[in-house]
Formats: structure tokens, C-alpha cells, sequence
């Protein structure tokens, strides 16, 4: 089996050429103050813009003298990428963006992957921001960098919820579910609540890798959303809506009055429900999480 072939990076060029420093000068130089002005009113913190253009600039075409309008343009489309990140995710988004880039600095460089590079990727080493370029995709793409930015502050790790999953429960979750649990209390005669144990199942699909449902992070908000609604369409398909004696018989055996999301390492079906001290569980494991979302609470009368 033929060893994969390392990328090796080219030496940086011993002089930019003249027409290429000019044009730094002109077209990206001339616009730093803007540019860290523009991200400091972004993330309320002053940024460094540190690119090495002699690095950078040999990976351009022989006769390619724009260097300057070049990187203009990879920070114009991030910056554009962090109006759309700071808009989407808030306080929220510039406090992960700039904990995570801790050295306040951003940068162009070539995507050390070599041809198995991305055109346009992002991420965050020792605390600098890095836009990352393939090795011969230098200039393309450069507006693409929303999708990118992201993943690239995800990656750093740090505690509690990620920003997707905080976004997902904030506006998927959040003032949608609380009229679905009021209905719940409703349909059995008395008021229960609906715990989405966000911390422990979140942990839990942390903790089941690659095994988890993918994009889980992103839509954890959503996903506990539609096992609460699957569990309200349920109960009224059991009767409870209209049957005092099942009313009473679940709020016996459910005294806490609290139906629980969890995942477990594993489970013998996709989705169960089980009662344990004065609990409903809605139980599933990592890699069948949100599966049959609409079937939640299916065999309660059968633990009656």
C-alpha cells in the first residue's frame, strides 16, 4: 500500500515583487484601521491582522502582482462571515468567538491538509484565528466563509453548551414548548412538567462520539421540541383526554408529575418509556436519538 503522500509547504518568497508590495500598500494596508475598526465594533474587542504576505504570495499565479486586493478580500469576507455570526448568535457568539481566539489575531495561511484541503476552511490554533487557504485555490472563495467560522470557534473546547445547541434550545425550544405542556396538564387532569434534561443529554451524546446522530448539537432544541409534542399526540390517542380513570391511574404512578428526556448508553429499543421513583423517562440511546420522536409515551397505558 503506497504511503500517503505530506504536504510539504513552499518556501516564502525572498521578495514580493515591487508591484505586488505597491499593491498591499494601496488596497490592503490603506484599509487595516478600517478593518479593525469595523471587527472591533463587532466583538468589542480590538483585533490584530497579522498576514504573511511573503508566505502567502507564493502560492500565487508567476504573473499575479494583486496581492493586496487579495487579502482585502479574504478580510472582507470575514468580516461579513462575522456580521452574520454576531447577528445569528448574539452576546452569546462574541463571548465563544473571543475566548476561544484569545490572542485577538487573525491570519492567512495555507491549509497544511495539502490537495486534501478544503478550497476555503477556518480554524482557531494557539488563539489566533486562521483562514485557511489550499495550497492551489489561493483567492477562490473567499466570500464563503459563514459556513466556516462556526466550526472553526466550535472547535476549541470549553464548558457547558456549544453555541449551535444554546441557539437550538433558545429559539426552537423556548416559548414554543410551554403551551405543549400546558396542553399535557390538560389532557391528564392535572399539571405536569416536562424536564428536557438538557446538561445530562447533552453529556450523554458528547460522550457517545461518533456513535451520536449527527448535526445533534446543532438541533438538540428542536429534537427534545418534537418528543414533547410526539408525547402530547400520544396521550390523546390513548384517551387520556377523556378518561378520568386513566388520568388517575398515571398521576398514581407518576407522583413527581415530571416526564424526563434521557439517553443511555444503551437501550433495548429505539425509544422506551419507563417509570422509576415517580418518574416517566422518555429514554433512547446516542445513535437513535430523535428516531420515532412521534411515538414518545406509546405503551403508557400498558404501565398502568
Amino acid at each position: 500500500m503506497p504511503k500517503p503522500v505530506v504536504f510539504t509547504p513552499k518556501p516564502a518568497l525572498a521578495k514580493l515583487p515591487l508591484a505586488a508590495r505597491k499593491d498591499i500598500r494601496d488596497n490592503f494596508d490603506n484599509n487595516m484601521d478600517s478593518f479593525k475598526s469595523r471587527i472591533k465594533a463587532l466583538l468589542g474587542v480590538e483585533y490584530t491582522i497579522n498576514i504573511n504576505a511573503a508566505e502567502v504570495w507564493a502560492y500565487a499565479d508567476d504573473n499575479n502582482t494583486s496581492a493586496g486586493s487579495c487579502f482585502k478580500n479574504y478580510i472582507e469576507g470575514f468580516i461579513s462571515a462575522l456580521e452574520a455570526f454576531v447577528k445569528k448568535y448574539e452576546d452569546d457568539g462574541k463571548t465563544h468567538f473571543n475566548e476561544a481566539v484569545k490572542q485577538a489575531e487573525i491570519t492567512l495561511t495555507v491549509n497544511m491538509l495539502g490537495d486534501k484541503a478544503e478550497t476555503l476552511s477556518a480554524d482557531v490554533h494557539e488563539g489566533v484565528y486562521r483562514i485557511l487557504f489550499r495550497h492551489d485555490r489561493l483567492g477562490y472563495n473567499v466570500n464563503w466563509q459563514e459556513s466556516t467560522m462556526l466550526p472553526a470557534i466550535e472547535g476549541v473546547e470549553r464548558e457547558g453548551f456549544c453555541l449551535a445547541t444554546k441557539h437550538s434550545i433558545e429559539d426552537d425550544y423556548v416559548g414554543t414548548a410551554e403551551p405543549i405542556i400546558e396542553e399535557i396538564s390538560k389532557i391528564l387532569g392535572a399539571e405536569f412538567t416536562f424536564d428536557p434534561n438538557w446538561e445530562e443529554v447533552y453529556a450523554a451524546l458528547v460522550k457517545g462520539g461518533e456513535e451520536s446522530v449527527s448535526d445533534w448539537k446543532s438541533s438538540l432544541g428542536r429534537t427534545a421540541l418534537a418528543y414533547l409534542d410526539g408525547l402530547k399526540s400520544q396521550l390523546d390517542s390513548q384517551g387520556f383526554r377523556k378518561d378520568d380513570m386513566l388520568q388517575e391511574g398515571l398521576q398514581e404512578i407518576v407522583e413527581t408529575k415530571i416526564f424526563r428526556l434521557r439517553v443511555l448508553p444503551k437501550t433495548e429499543n429505539t425509544l422506551e418509556t419507563v417509570i422509576e421513583d415517580g418518574v416517566c423517562y422518555i429514554q433512547t440511546r446516542p445513535d437513535r436519538w430523535g428516531y420515532n420522536a412521534g411515538w414518545t409515551g406509546e405503551n403508557l397505558v400498558k404501565l398502568l
